[in-house]
Formats: C-alpha cells, structure tokens, sequence
C-alpha cells in the first residue's frame, strides 16, 4: 500500500490517545467507530488486547469490554477465542459509507455549516502557515500523496484526502496544529467528506490539493487559506445535498405543491404556537408569584419556576430547547442577579433520557466571568415595552452553545411592575427540520431572514445560518414578526 494511504502513527495515536476526563464505555465505542470511519483500523485488523486498549485509553478493562460489546452488537467487531483469537474489525467499505450516513443524519444543515467553519479556522491557519514554512521535500511529498490517490475510487479519495490534510500540517511544522487537526478529522472530518461518492466533487478534490501545492510553493499564504476555505464550503454543501436526498427519499409520498404565501404560514403558525405556550406559562407563573411569600428567595423562585420549564420543555415538540425565567436585578432577596432556567439535554444521544438540567451561571458581578443579561437583546426588547420579542439568530454562547432563537416576554405583577423575562430558546436545528421539507417543495430557492436580513435557514445548502444577505429578491413578510421568506 502506498504511504498516502497508508495508516500513519500520528493519525492512530490521536484516536487511541488517552481520554479526557473520567473515561466512559460510550467514549471508548466512539473513538474506536471514528478510526473505523477513517479507515485507520481495516477491516480483518486484529485491535490490540482489552488490556492494552485499557491503557491506551487511559481507563478500566471493564470500561473497554462494555464498548467492544456495544461495537460487536452493530457488527463493527468480532471476537474469537483460542491462542489466535481476538478482536478484529468487521467492517466493509460499505457498511462505512452506512455509518457515515447515519452519523451525517443526526447534523443539521447550520452544525454542517459550523463545522466548515471551524475545520477552516484550523485548516485555514495550517495552509497559510505551511505556506511560508514548507520545503521542497514537503511540497514533493504532497504531489506524491495527490499521484497516489485513486481518484476515481471515493474510499481512497476520501482517504488520500485526510492524509494530505495531516500532511499539510506538517509541513506547518506546528505539533499543535497537527495535532488539533488530526482531532477535528477523526470527530467530524468524514462527514464532510462523504460527499464524495460523486466523481465530479472527487475531481474538484484532486484540482484543490493541487492548487494548494502550487500556492504553498509560491509562498502565497493568503491564496492557500482561500482556497481551503473554498474546499470546505464545497464539501460541506455536497454533505448537506447528500442528507436532503436520503431524507426525501425515505419520505418519498405524493404532497401537494406550495407556495411561498403557504410556507409563511407555516413559519408564523410554528412561531405563534410557541409564543402562546409561553404566554399560558407566563401567566401561570405570575399566578404563582403573588402566593409566594415575601422577600422572595432564590430557592422559591427555582421552585415556583421548574415545573412550567420543564412543561414547555416537553410541550415544545422537540423546538424547545431551554424555558424559565430572568429576574430582574434586585428582584430576588439573597441574589442580586438570578436566572431561573433549564435546558433539554440533547444532542448527545447517550443524554437524551436525562431530565432537563437548570442553567448554573455566575451571578457574582464582582467575578470576571459575570455577564450583564439586562444588555441582552433579548431581555432589552420586551423591557422597552414590547409584548413579545424574538432574537437571533446568534449563538447561545452563555446557555447552549447552539445556534438558536430567543422568544420573550415580559412578566408583571400585580402592581404593574416588571419583576423579569419568561423565555424559551428555539434551535435552528430544530426549525430547519421543521421547515426545509414544505420549503423545499416550492422547487426553488428560497430564505428565511430575521429583520437585519440574517439568514435563519435556507433551502440553498451553500448559504449558512448566520450569513448577512444583502438587500434585493421577492420578500413576503411572515405576518407581524419579526422574519421574512426572500426568494432570490
């Protein structure tokens, strides 16, 4: 076998490296799913022994033993006894292209897109520094990876293509950068990669490794970082079409065509549902408020406030991501700030069981770390005297970490006062699932935008959530909110 697609010691020390923090069976499996997918264990490969898996892991031989079970039951590993047993991989080019499908499935269009953008910020700084660091052995050693790889062959590109990327950062010679790079590429990089089961994006792989030698000679550090920008937002729109396709597929039924009127419709009636369960638990909880006796703490708040959150969390129909209540400063008697607010713990398959955790957030504002939410769009809008509000889309930097939007309103006591905000944090994730099957019927192409003409979500898989669009192209506003369907 060649060198490019051979499995180099780098590559195989960063999926079997030590885990971080306490070591679960369930992280064990993914690592060792994620060398499959790269290909850096084959299939026939005997793995090393329970206790020397245990060891590179970092954990129990138990912990070890209940991820080989889990990895034997999807038919990734078989385990044979006597003096030439062991446990060996099992798992064809096949079945790697259907665990890569149903690993693809499970990311919405924005995460894909997210995920360009940080394998970019990583790639992007790899090329350009390689750029002025690389030596004529480095350049000649790419151009024998590009020679090697069977292009015509989507497992050797696919393949070719992660090797050339390590190399690349390499020939940065930054071990940070090699090393962050070979970690991005054995979570997330063959998701991106999976588009290529089409010859022509093959093709479009083997003009940018080439491209990106011939800028890396000529020492052009701003061209290589284009053009692996340019790279990744190809590969992930491929990715994103891949997805869209198995899913229409798998609901391949006769509907009835839309039109754009139909599809704001859609938007206003998901987005009004939501803001009237919140409303129902607003006003269940100003209720609530006024039995609550006087002054009122933190622990009465969180105790009033936990039941209507998890409700909405429940009642959200999976759009619901995080609910509950933002006091305003002063409002609580023994703390100065306090949210009371819970999420939905998703995401991770292995969590999804879990009762929705509450949001620990520093509230000290002597602490460095403590963030002013009465600044907050969110709490601004319905504070200047709105009924309701929506913002984003941003990112949920202080709760989430997702891509989401936030719905408020304000909450009043008897007296007319403003004691806080009820809200609940929606993803794009989730709106996305909602929404692109009834907008892609309409056969064309179509965004929705908040009111500063940032994308929300688009049937074009090329444009990312978050992207500002400029002004221009049919524009049907989605009733009194606050969005708007563009066709352009």
């Amino acid at each position: 076998m060649s060198r490019s697609l051979g499995l180099t010691a780098e590559a195989r020390s960063a999926v079997f490296a030590p885990l971080a923090g306490p070591g679960r069976s369930e992280q064990v499996e993914q690592r060792m799913r994620e060398a499959i997918v790269l290909g850096l264990v084959g299939h026939g490969e005997r793995l090393p022994r329970e206790t020397e898996l245990a060891r590179q892991f970092g954990v129990a031989v138990s912990t070890v033993r209940e991820a080989l079970d889990a990895l034997r039951s999807q038919g990734l590993v078989r385990t044979t006894r006597g003096r030439d047993g062991g446990s060996f991989i099992t798992s064809s080019e096949e079945g790697q292209r259907e665990l890569l499908a149903a690993q693809l499935s499970r990311f919405s269009r924005a995460q894909l897109h997210d995920l360009a953008l940080q394998l970019g910020a990583i790639s992007g700084t790899v090329a350009a520094t390689a750029a002025a660091r690389a030596t004529s052995s480095d350049l000649a050693n790419l151009r024998s990876i590009t020679q090697s790889i069977d292009f015509d062959n989507e497992v050797s590109a696919r393949r070719g293509e992660a090797l050339f990327r390590v190399e690349v950062a390499a020939a940065a010679q930054s071990p940070r950068l090699v090393a962050e790079e070979l970690r991005l590429q054995a979570e997330f990089g063959p998701l991106l990669w999976f588009g290529m089961r089409d010859q022509a994006l093959r093709d479009t792989v083997r003009r940018a490794q080439l491209s990106l030698i011939e800028a890396l000679g000529s020492r052009d550090a701003a061209g290589a970082r284009a053009l692996v920008d340019e790279q990744l937002s190809t590969l992930a729109a491929s990715a994103i079409s891949f997805s869209d396709r198995s899913r229409g597929s798998a609901d391949d039924v006769d509907v009835a065509p839309v039109t754009l009127d139909d599809c704001a419709s859609l938007v206003v009636d998901t987005v009004d549902a939501v803001f009237t369960t919140l409303g129902r638990a607003r006003d269940a909880f100003a209720t609530t408020l006024a039995r609550l006796a006087h002054p009122i703490t933190r622990a009465a708040l969180d105790g009033s406030v936990r039941a209507l959150a998890e409700a909405e969390l429940a009642d959200g129909a999976q759009l619901v991501i995080g609910a509950g209540f933002v006091a305003t400063p002063g409002f609580v008697a023994d703390a100065a700030w306090h949210l009371a607010w819970w999420v939905r713990q998703a995401g991770d398959p292995l969590v999804q069981r879990l009762p929705p955790r509450q949001l620990a957030v520093v509230e000290d504002p002597e602490s460095e770390f403590f963030r002013d939410y009465t600044r907050l769009e969110w709490w601004r809008g319905v504070a200047s005297g709105e009924p309701s509000h929506i913002t984003g889309p941003y990112v949920d930097y202080l709760c989430t970490d997702e891509f989401i939007l936030t719905l408020t309103m304000p909450v009043f006591d008897s007296s007319g006062a403003q004691p806080g905000v009820a809200g609940v944090d929606v993803t794009v994730s989730a709106l996305e699932a909602r929404f692109l099957p009834v907008f892609g019927r309409l056969g064309e192409r179509v965004t929705l935008v908040n009111a500063q003409s940032r994308v929300v979500l688009s049937t074009d898989p090329t444009l990312a959530a978050g992207t500002l669009l400029a002004e221009g192209g049919e524009r049907v506003p989605c009733g009194a909110l606050p969005l708007a369907l563009l066709r352009h």
